[in-house]
């Protein structure tokens, strides 16, 4: 009797079989070892990060809206398709390469175990259950953690905008106001819009919000793209409105109401302010459709069981199972106990000896507070003027890291020079020839400042190789890791200012002979692809 109630449960007929709920489980233990390295960076960069810290609540709707699903799933499960284990593989390859680089790129691991949550849907459940899946899946992109440098990226332009907007708010209030760059000045009062006031703290989580509002909104799916995608106008604008409001605060009551609690206490205030346009937002479109009652405004779609015809077979869910099981134990032994977590740097000398290369020019080393220091991250740096024995003056700053890694590579000139006062007026890539007939593009900047303008030349250093693409760099630098077990590199930039009466060639041309003269002393410095490497660190550690 009991012979004949199991296979009628079991669909695959008689045989070995293996509960599924067991082959379920151990594939979420696997997966918690193998990406355990990814799991653990995402937990310290919701901890260390404010913009990031809903990101714990995300897996848990992601879970919730499964589970809302749980009897449309059941009703829809199907013949296990062979595909999905191939995105199993390709998730146990980025897994493996993520890890090999040395760089801890973990983004690339973030990505691969979303991408293993909708193969494995595929490889167990069918079609159909990675349709139903698909969606809630695709809500726990909004955990992953940006890289630092697209952060850096967002924070200055948003910056930018919010301070510009905020400015211009106060301006209708007719209160003489002036913005350099990210700071406003007020007369007796300078406020700085730092990287905190950026508005990111709002833009991550409220991107969230508002997916899952479009997600829960009743209505054409044009109407649900407008609601997810007025998150960022709205998030630009009630931070600007924040700034304006600090300004007048500060200007009525005191710097007090800058810092502390009661600045606080307006990101709170203008938070509920943002859920709150959004749902104006939410009700404005729902009028337009005719719907009015909040029943009928938000709330969880109806989702139907979707048979596809196939029938779900245990024997090829158990197969599949087992295959998903040896590739994740694979890669996640591979990662855990056979790459080597050990980078190599070369020797090379302090960069503070590179004035005195230069005989007979005058150098005035800039020293730079602790904080400053922390923010530019790097290992060894050198900030001077130099005056050369024609009165010619340049600025040379120097970056150099003994390896990157998570949240430790360079700033771009880019990024950082807005936020100072001074305006980007022309950028574009040039190429320059060396004393020895080497040729290497580099980024070429003009920036302006009431009226004051310096032309900028920048590039990235790296074993051997002078790049001016950043994303070019970090292709490089992940090849060089694997290869040579190395991703120290320095980024350069050198400067000198543009005379109101002077053209932009003759600038170039003293700059571009200051980049000659400046390349031949770099080799003690900045050692190239063949100088041997005598030290070792944990980029772990």
């Amino acid at each position: 009797m009991s012979e004949t109630s199991t296979a009628q449960t079991s669909p695959s007929g008689a045989g070995f079989e293996v509960r599924p709920v067991y082959l379920v489980a151990a594939l979420a233990v696997v997966t918690v070892f193998a990406f355990f390295n990814g799991i653990e960076n995402l937990f310290m960069r919701w901890g260390e990060q404010e913009e990031l810290s809903h990101g714990y609540f995300l897996p848990v709707i992601a879970g919730w809206i499964i589970w809302s699903r749980r009897d449309a799933l059941k009703g829809s499960l199907g013949k296990p398709v062979a595909l999905g284990l191939a995105g199993v593989a390709v998730s146990a390859i980025v897994l493996v390469l993520s890890e090999l680089t040395v760089t801890s790129l973990m983004i690339f691991q973030h990505l691969a175990m979303i991408l293993l949550f909708s193969s494995l849907a595929l490889a167990l459940g069918g079609w159909r259950i990675f349709w139903l899946t698909l969606l809630p899946i695709g809500f726990m992109l909004f955990m992953v953690p940006p890289p630092y440098w697209v952060i850096t990226i967002l924070s200055q332009h948003f910056q930018l905008w919010s301070s510009q907007l905020g400015v211009w708010m106060i301006e209708l209030l007719n209160i003489p106001v002036y913005l350099s760059g990210n700071i406003i000045d007020l007369g007796d009062y300078k406020l700085q819009v730092a990287e905190a006031c950026s508005g990111l703290r709002y833009l991550f989580p409220f991107l969230s919000l508002g997916f899952l509002a479009a997600y829960l909104f009743h209505a054409p799916m044009w109407q649900r793209a407008v609601v997810f995608l007025s998150t960022i106008p709205i998030t630009i604008v009630m931070n600007s409105f924040r700034i304006a409001v600090t300004g007048l605060l500060v200007q009525q009551f005191g710097p007090e109401h800058a810092e502390g609690f009661i600045h606080m206490f307006e990101g709170w205030v203008v938070f509920i302010l943002c859920l709150a346009l959004l749902f104006a937002v939410i009700s404005l479109l729902a009028r337009i459709s005719g719907r009015k009652s909040i029943g009928e405004l938000l709330g969880l779609p109806d989702v139907k069981p979707q048979p596809d015809g196939t029938q779900w077979d245990q024997k090829r869910f158990t197969l599949h199972a087992l295959i998903a099981l040896a590739l994740l134990v694979a890669a996640g032994s591979y990662v855990h106990f056979a790459t080597s977590n050990i980078l190599r740097v070369p020797e090379r000398s302090d960069l503070s000896g590179l004035p005195y290369e230069f005989e007979g020019w005058k150098s005035y080393v800039q020293e730079v507070d602790a904080d400053t220091l922390n923010v530019l991250g790097a290992d060894d740096y050198i900030i001077t003027n130099l005056e050369s024995p024609d009165n010619e003056a340049f600025n040379l700053y120097i970056a150099y890291l003994n390896m990157q890694r998570q949240g430790h590579s360079w700033h771009s000139p880019r990024q950082c020079i807005p936020g100072g006062g001074w305006q980007i007026a022309a950028h574009d890539y040039a190429e320059a020839t060396l004393n020895d007939g080497d040729t290497f593009r580099y980024n070429r900047i003009i920036i302006e400042n009431r009226g004051v303008r310096q032309l900028v030349y920048y590039w990235y250093d790296q074993r051997g190789r002078k790049l001016a693409n950043e994303f070019v760099m970090k292709s490089f630098l992940i090849l060089d890791a694997v290869n040579l077990r190395r991703t120290d590199g320095a980024m350069i930039r050198i400067m000198t200012p543009i005379a109101r009466d002077e053209l932009e060639s003759d600038a170039d041309a003293r700059l571009t002979g200051f980049m000659r003269k400046l390349d031949p002393k770099l080799e003690p410095y900045i050692p190239g692809a063949d100088a041997p490497a005598t030290q070792e660190f944990d980029p772990n550690d």
